[in-house]
């Protein structure tokens, strides 16, 4: 499996006709209130081996951690990392994202999958929502605050649920032809940013339902975004490239924003991002890279194929995920 299977990038697939594509715009059209139905459990307990697997996330609560990633693997620790246990989701697909919300876990991926724990991860099962198709993919779960919780995906997902998963939301984007890539969304002063492909950023206020889109100058796929403090933003994606943006409250009508570069020296694709307890920040890409900003930009190599996220432990080493299993990272 290559990260192009996971990551999803129109660039990467220009001889997909638009036209084919139109089906999806059916589910873009309204906002609607879904209503779920909780399957029974949807997981075996399996052995695999944790450094053979292709891991995309992983998310701490307390000492337990939940790592995620292909064939419906899900591995749970609940000594940072010590010991593992496995299970598998009886649809195997891919899963890209994990989160904890208050004691529960959520994970979604591939072939419309969402799925919700009360064990720490011993079981998982399918969330059902009526709204979702078999073929969706669910790039990334976030939690944006306190029960507020948002799904972003392929061809324009978006998902909601303001009562810990509850109940959802499914919303439109801009209009009906929206449909880029949403990789990543964010908690604002002011409300939600969320960004995804071709330099694709767009902004909800608080108490509104409308979306405004940005057109930066810069086109390229972003792959996340990591709040720097209060208003200021790191944007981050293709080609070692990461973008500093300070918001403004013009920035829900305005049509362009400002992004400072900053300088990585590395041509390496940025997956995903970390804030740590002393507020420095670190970037995990392909090639096993890790670079941490603080008062300059540091670069370091881990033996890891890709990094593909991580979260700081108790120790404050991080415990990094992606191909090849995961590593105790000392930073």
């Amino acid at each position: 499996m290559h990260l192009e299977d996971v990551v999803l990038d129109r660039t990467k697939h220009t001889s997909i006709s638009r036209v084919i594509l139109g089906y999806f715009f059916m589910y873009c059209i309204l906002t609607l209130h879904i209503t779920e139905n909780v399957s029974a459990s949807d997981s075996i307990p399996v052995k695999f081996k944790f450094e053979k697997v292709f891991f995309l996330d992983i998310a701490k609560k307390n000492k337990h951690l939940l790592c995620v990633g292909e064939r419906g693997l899900i591995f749970r620790s609940k000594d940072e990392g010590q010991s593992w246990q496995s299970i598998q989701l009886h649809n195997e697909a891919t899963l890209t994202s994990v989160v904890f919300v208050n004691d529960t876990a959520y994970v979604v991926g591939h072939r419309g999958s969402l799925y919700r724990s009360n064990d720490w991860g011993k079981s998982f099962s399918k969330i059902n929502l009526t709204s979702l198709l078999p073929d969706d993919t669910l790039l990334r779960i976030k939690l944006i605050s306190k029960d507020h919780i948002v799904v972003v995906g392929a061809w324009g997902l978006f998902l909601e649920s303001i009562d810990g998963g509850k109940n959802w939301k499914k919303q439109k984007i801009i209009s009906e032809e929206f449909d880029w890539h949403l990789y990543d969304a964010i908690k604002t002063p002011s409300g939600i940013i969320a960004v995804g492909e071709a330099g694709t950023i767009i902004f909800r206020k608080d108490g509104v339902k409308t979306w405004n889109k940005i057109n930066p100058s810069y086109t390229g796929s972003f792959f996340g975004i990591l709040k720097e403090k209060n208003k200021s933003f790191f944007l981050y994606g293709m080609r070692g490239k990461i973008f500093n943006i300070v918001l403004s409250e013009t920035i829900y009508t305005s049509k362009k924003i400002n992004l400072k570069k900053l300088e990585t020296y590395s041509n390496s694709t940025w997956m995903s991002g970390l804030t740590l307890k002393n507020k420095s920040h670190l970037f995990f890409g392909d090639g096993g890279l890790v670079g941490k900003k603080n008062k300059g930009f540091e670069l370091t190599n881990v033996p890891l194929n890709s990094v593909n996220a991580g979260v700081e432990l108790s120790n404050g080493f991080v415990f990094l995920v992606g191909l090849n299993g995961g590593f105790m990272f000392e930073q």
